[in-house]
């Protein structure tokens, strides 16, 4: 008996722990557009407002690091500077440098990212998008050098390693990406109650794709 309730005691505090990290770093519902720009009009006029405590509007993408060391690639996500720092992320004490600057060629990376490759605010690295421009040689892969304004600590090291943030504008047209595409992110009051909430969410925009922070890590749950 000592025994099973010392094991689910620790497996419990675990998934406490993975679920209030994960759900720090990731929106907790996320509403994705397919064909048709996410009518914004929709938050006004539901019940959205009652339940979410922050809506943030973000955009992704995928890119490589250039540097003398080695060659990487990573996630690319854009925020406005205004919506950047409502993340809890970044509201956090593991998060360093200004977090008021997440705008034109400034960009916030991992701790990992910074030690693995000898980054520290206020250094430069370059960084080739998924997208080319048309050259007089054909078409290259369009390449831009961005300044470290901070540097974040989520506490996993597959987010902190993987992905940097910039600003949205910068990033859409980095990487060639309309701003029709812009995702919706939902930070809920209550984001253990996610079913039923994502449920309402769901039933609001009807046409879109409606991600729950469990869906989008749900191999690690199911493990």
């Amino acid at each position: 008996v000592a025994v099973l309730i010392i094991v689910m005691s620790v497996m419990n505090g675990f998934r406490t722990e993975l679920i209030n990290k994960i759900v720090g770093f990731n929106s907790h519902i996320t509403v994705k557009p397919y064909d048709v720009t996410i009518d914004l009009e929709k938050i006004n006029k539901t019940k959205i407002r009652l339940i979410s405590k922050n809506l943030i509007l973000s955009n992704s993408s995928e890119g490589i690091i250039i540097s003398e060391k080695n060659s990487k690639g990573i996630l690319l996500r854009g925020y406005l500077k205004s919506d950047f720092t409502k993340l809890d992320l970044i509201n956090s004490d593991n998060f360093y440098g200004n977090k008021n600057s997440l705008e034109k060629n400034f960009i916030s990376i991992g701790e990992d990212l910074s030690f693995n490759l000898d980054l520290d605010i206020g250094d430069s690295i370059t960084i080739m998008s998924s997208s080319s421009i048309e050259t007089i040689v054909g078409n290259l892969p369009k390449q831009k050098t961005f300044i470290v304004s901070s540097i974040f600590d989520s506490g996993l090291a597959d987010f902190d390693n993987n992905v940097i943030f910039l600003n949205l504008n910068t990033l859409e047209e980095f990487s060639n990406i309309s701003n029709n595409e812009r995702n919706l992110e939902i930070y809920l009051r209550n984001p253990q109650n996610i079913y039923s909430q994502k449920a309402i969410v769901q039933n609001i925009f009807q046409n879109e794709l409606v991600l729950s922070w469990a869906d989008m890590n749900s191999s690690l749950f199911s493990a």
